[in-house]
């Protein structure tokens, strides 16, 4: 089953050339996959969703774990939802976008956000986890999941991710993602993740 394309409104595109102007080639294909695994664990729910909204948020959910865009002391996903709002508001976005992007980004780090009522929101955190550790990976068609990683691939994405997050969580030892590292033990995740980088 071949993939759709990505969302191509104004704002899906100048966010899509946001994240290849400002993060490396692994990053990029993260958020890609982000987006394409986060709508395909979608599709086994009731309702629909705004792809224009979650395309957004996952395109720009890691903006702020590139040097430039980062902030010395907020965490990188508040900071990168503050960085998305803005970019949007600058472009005219309507304010429920801006608000839908804004909390699928500051929430992708928490456990609880799986179960956000607002699926953008979810599947933001959904498509991540799975394509960093792996979670619910198994839900998803194997063909599927394969096309993805071709489309996309990985190009040493989980030692990325690793660096990138003990980056984070040294700098920020309040942050989400260093009370990971201390009780999920989130690099023995990462590298149990069923991908071969």
């Amino acid at each position: 089953m071949p993939l759709s394309p990505f969302p191509d409104s104004p704002l899906a595109r100048a966010a899509d050339q946001l994240l290849h102007t400002a993060c490396p080639p692994t990053l990029v294909a993260h958020c890609h996959r982000t987006y394409r695994f986060g709508a395909a664990l979608l599709d086994g729910r009731q309702g629909a969703f705004d792809a224009e909204a979650l395309f957004i948020a996952a395109a720009l959910h890691d903006l702020a774990l590139v040097e430039a865009y980062d902030d010395p002391v907020t965490p990188f996903e508040w900071h990168g939802s503050r960085l998305a709002a803005q970019e949007l508001t600058t472009r005219g976005a309507r304010p429920e976008l801006v608000e839908l992007v804004r909390d699928a980004i500051a929430l992708h780090l928490e456990i609880s956000t799986a179960d956000d009522p607002r699926p953008e929101v979810a599947a933001v955190h959904l498509g991540a986890v799975a394509d960093v550790v792996g979670l619910r990976l198994d839900q998803l068609p194997p063909e599927l999941v394969a096309e993805v990683l071709e489309r996309h691939p990985r190009q040493g994405f989980s030692a990325y991710v690793s660096e990138a997050m003990t980056r984070q969580a040294m700098a920020k030892p309040d942050s989400t993602i260093a009370a990971l590292f201390q009780h999920a033990r989130f690099l023995d995740l990462v590298a149990a993740a069923p991908f071969s980088d």
